[in-house]
């Protein structure tokens, strides 16, 4: 079974389109802390590196993988800013 994607869906949340809300907390996590913010800005505005930690986490699949193929497409070679984080 195909989901229908909603009109626009692309200018909407992830929140708006699963239709879920995350508590809110505050985490000593920054990539917790990332994807709570993420899920509240419209998939337009997503960058590479956004892209890449939601799909790397799984989450949002559906609405982001097309997103991905799409700048994967345009350039074979995108890349997000994925740095190593020492403590």
């Amino acid at each position: 079974m195909q989901m229908k994607l909603e009109k626009n869906w692309r200018y909407k949340t992830i929140e708006h389109l699963e239709k879920v809300k995350w508590p809110c907390h505050e985490f000593n996590s920054f990539l917790v802390n990332r994807m709570q913010e993420l899920r509240k800005i419209p998939l337009n505005k997503f960058t590479t590196e956004d892209l890449r930690i939601m799909i790397g986490q799984e989450i949002g699949l559906y609405y982001l993988i097309p997103l991905a193929l799409e700048k994967l497409t345009d350039n074979l070679w995108a890349e997000g800013d994925f740095l190593k984080v020492t403590s």
